[in-house]
């Protein structure tokens, strides 16, 4: 499930074009132009009355010799460092669009809070907060908006260890780990879960409503808390409950899950935030 957002700012459809991968280094031509100089060379000095026509052939064949040995080392090791060279700029580069994506991660999480903040941040943020737009049920894992552009591993080997790593860097630029999920503030909310927990969430929840203009009794009628104890949880509740839009269950062991959300049935872990219950006074069930 995907948290409801709203685009705040150009980096929530932020781009990063990938590195190309390391192209194939191509040997180098053979020294032809080398190879016949010394040839034409050894031959010319065939014509001088002191050089035998033995010592001028023999001359002209190691002078090809040479010049070709020379030329298959080099060629050789050529491609071979040629090859490293390229490989080592793409993985530096692949550094550098992790350290990016990280950076703009990091951003997207931050200006998220500050637009969407948690009951347990609306003091902390102060006068200057912005109003409260939307209920924030928790954080949780959510798209990012950030987009990874080129495809550099359909010109790599399907063995070599760059192709995880770009599928590992595509799924972590593609989510947030602590994006807010939120809910239309007219929403109608269920908290269920054990005593003490379910309340204090259900408290927070009442309290975001309330920063939104609602009075108290508006807020206690949109968020219902439903206690459950250890003995009953997994038995039905209590009493009839009414329709609500969004149902929070959180576990005996403190795990938060959405079951429901804008009356469709989903299934999305989350962390809550917690506010005392002294801060409302609405009943639980």
């Amino acid at each position: 499930m995907k948290s409801s957002l709203a685009s705040t700012s150009s980096s929530a459809a932020a781009r990063i074009r990938l590195p190309p991968a390391p192209a194939r280094p191509h040997p180098t031509a053979p020294p032809v132009v080398a190879t016949s100089t010394g040839a034409v060379a050894s031959a010319c000095c065939a014509l001088a009355p002191w050089a035998g026509t033995s010592a001028v052939l023999g001359s002209a064949v190691v002078t090809a010799l040479v010049v070709l040995g020379g030329w298959s080392v080099d060629r050789h090791l050529g491609v071979v460092v040629t090859a490293r060279r390229r490989r080592s700029e793409f993985l530096a580069s692949l550094d550098a669009v992790d350290e990016a994506v990280a950076r703009l991660r990091a951003a997207r999480t931050r200006e998220l809070a500050d637009w969407y903040p948690t009951a347990d941040r609306l003091v902390a943020s102060g006068p200057s907060c912005r109003p409260t737009r939307a209920l924030v049920l928790g954080v949780g894992r959510a798209s990012s908006g950030l987009v990874l552009e080129g495809r550099p591993e359909d010109d790599l080997e399907p063995g070599d260890p760059a192709v995880a790593r770009l599928a590992r860097l595509r799924v972590e630029a593609a989510t947030l780990d602590e994006a807010p999920l939120c809910v239309a503030l007219s929403s109608t909310v269920r908290v269920v879960g054990p005593p003490v927990v379910a309340e204090a969430v259900a408290s927070g929840l009442r309290r975001q409503v309330r920063a939104g203009g609602p009075g108290p009794t508006e807020a206690a009628d949109a968020i219902e808390c439903v206690l459950v104890d250890a003995a009953a949880a997994d038995g039905p509740p209590p009493t009839p409950l009414r329709p609500v839009d969004t149902i929070v269950v959180i576990g005996q062991d403190g795990e938060a899950v959405v079951t429901r959300k804008d009356g469709r049935r989903c299934r999305q872990s989350l962390r809550v935030a917690f506010w005392s219950v002294r801060d409302d006074g609405a009943p639980s069930v």
